[in-house]
């Protein structure tokens, strides 16, 4: 019997099917790069889809991540080229990226926190905030007067939370950097790129975790290749969404729509 349909799974349920794979990599396509939190997406429609170990679907995780990474170097592939021949902006990435190397002695804590399905509506909560204080208080200022190491430094603090789950690394950035006063073209630009170095360390760590350990997978072959397409293919999509909301200069409907999500998630699982 095909182990992507049934069988005893580590996951207290069946195997992911190809039908979940397809799901799941939608949502996190969309969600990876729209300022709403994929992690906090995938964490509850995972729950919703029953799977009680969520540990076990690491791999899955991961593979879906380098879907939307790849979607990233697709759409921006330019400004890449530019990052890499520009020393300052270079810099910059470098420098913002510093804040999560503390952090790593706290992944296991960090991890476990993706089982609190109970906490995940107030970091949905935490979302909606940082994003209508980005739209609120957010300005533009000359770019001959930016300080370079304290605006990187405060966007990377800023991407440091959203290693919680519900917590939105794009809405984190860019509202960050509008807080800084950058104009918000370059503030979804900026975070993008930065978004790579994200993505692609963390699921270096979390295939290596996933090495180290003696858990089985719930996920079959077909549902891998599945959830890598579809979430690079929705990643895509969700890119040019986000440009395009960047145009109107307004997230302020992201944050409705994570207050919203941040109040029913905790009444569905705090009061449910």
């Amino acid at each position: 019997m095909d182990p992507e349909v049934a069988g005893s799974s580590p996951v207290g349920r069946p195997f992911m099917t190809p039908i979940e794979s397809i799901i799941l990599g939608l949502v996190q396509g969309f969600t990876e790069f729209l300022p709403v939190s994929s992690s906090g997406h995938l964490v509850l429609t995972q729950k919703l889809l029953g799977f009680k170990n969520l540990g076990n679907l690491l791999f899955f995780d991961i593979v879906c991540h380098l879907g939307t990474l790849c979607s990233i170097f697709v759409l921006f592939w330019k400004q890449i080229k530019e990052t890499l021949k520009n020393r300052a902006l270079f810099t910059e990435i470098v420098i913002a990226t510093l804040p999560l190397f503390p952090l790593v002695l706290l992944i296991k804590p960090i991890k476990e926190m993706f089982d609190r399905v109970d906490l995940l509506g107030f970091f949905f909560l935490i979302t909606a905030f940082i994003l209508w204080l980005g739209v609120k208080k957010g300005y533009n200022k000359p770019l001959t007067h930016r300080p370079l190491i304290k605006d990187s430094l405060a966007i990377g603090f800023y991407q440091a939370l959203a290693l919680l789950p519900g917590v939105s690394r794009s809405g984190s950035t860019i509202s960050g950097a509008r807080l800084r006063g950058w104009p918000m073209e370059q503030a979804i630009s900026f975070s993008f790129i930065l978004g790579i170095v994200a993505i692609l360390g963390s699921s270096v760590l979390e295939g290596y975790s996933f090495y180290k350990s003696t858990e089985p997978s719930a996920v079959g072959p077909l549902s891998l290749i599945i959830g890598f397409f579809v979430s690079f293919v929705s990643g895509i999509a969700a890119l040019k969404i986000l440009i395009r909301v960047a145009t109107k200069k307004n997230l302020l409907p992201f944050a409705y729509y994570c207050l919203i999500l941040g109040i029913v998630t905790l009444i569905l699982f705090n009061y449910g």
